[in-house]
């Protein structure tokens, strides 16, 4: 405690012990240590939304350019006579309207190919747990702004005909993992995109779309390898997959 005389009065001055700032700062570390967590995830999650809705916004727009210009884009590229051709002939012209600073046409299940680290990527529950290789396997493409498109070929069921790609927001940088950073496109006869819906457009039950979008399990979809698939209906709406009170860019994890 310091004492001082001024004019005659005596005013004190208590000083900090140094277990009390000790006290302090280690009150102070708690909680930084309880928050910012918290706060880095919230400033990924911002990000990768950001990411996601660049994403979507100019692959709607290249497809809407591309279907005006083709009227049925499903029959051109998947027609009958194409049914058993190894040829990627759709990201070869996707290409075309997009800024690509890196292509690969041939086989791209080994993502070292194009620059990953890891020949994989991974599903969305915890972990490290191989995504089916087929989702990338027809040809991809990196974009200048770091984005990267895998074509997966074309489907036919008995309720259509479609196109199946997916779409890593932010390229090599990771977590390179569904429902974060790559998400499942399609399009169909109309020429518009969707969010592949976990068993494709023409069959989406609530129960097979949280089955192919969990973050809390690995291996839970139709495919099991598939999991993760059916997340960008869930980001495009912002609704958490296992709480729809919830908002997806929220919670994620």
């Amino acid at each position: 405690m310091d004492i001082h005389n001024y004019n005659g009065v005596v005013k004190m001055k208590k000083a900090f012990t140094l277990a009390e700032v000790l006290v302090t700062l280690g009150i102070i570390g708690v909680v930084a240590a309880m928050t910012m967590p918290t706060l880095i995830n919230d400033q990924r999650n911002k990000a990768l939304e950001a990411q996601f809705n660049t994403a979507h916004s100019m692959i709607s727009q290249v497809l809407t350019q591309m279907g005006s210009e083709n009227i049925d884009m499903t029959k051109m590229y998947c027609g009958a006579s194409r049914r058993d051709s190894t040829e990627n002939i759709f990201i070869r012209d996707f290409a075309k309207y997009f800024k690509v600073i890196k292509s690969e046409y041939g086989s791209t299940a080994d993502l070292t190919k194009l620059g990953y680290k890891n020949s994989y990527f991974n599903q969305s529950a915890p972990g490290h747990n191989n995504f089916n290789p087929d989702s990338h396997d027809n040809g991809a493409i990196i974009l200048s702004n770091g984005m990267m498109i895998a074509s997966s070929g074309c489907w036919w069921q008995d309720g259509g005909t479609g196109i199946d790609f997916i779409v890593d927001t932010n390229g090599t940088k990771g977590p390179n993992k569904f429902g974060y950073d790559l998400f499942y496109f399609q399009f169909g006869n109309d020429n518009k995109l969707y969010p592949d819906a976990g068993d494709y457009m023409f069959a989406t039950t609530d129960a097979k779309k949280v089955a192919c979008c969990n973050f809390e399990k690995a291996n839970t979809c139709t495919v099991p390898q598939d999991t993760g698939v059916a997340c960008a209906q869930f980001a495009l709406t912002n609704t958490w997959p296992h709480d729809e009170k919830k908002k997806y860019w929220d919670t994620l994890p």
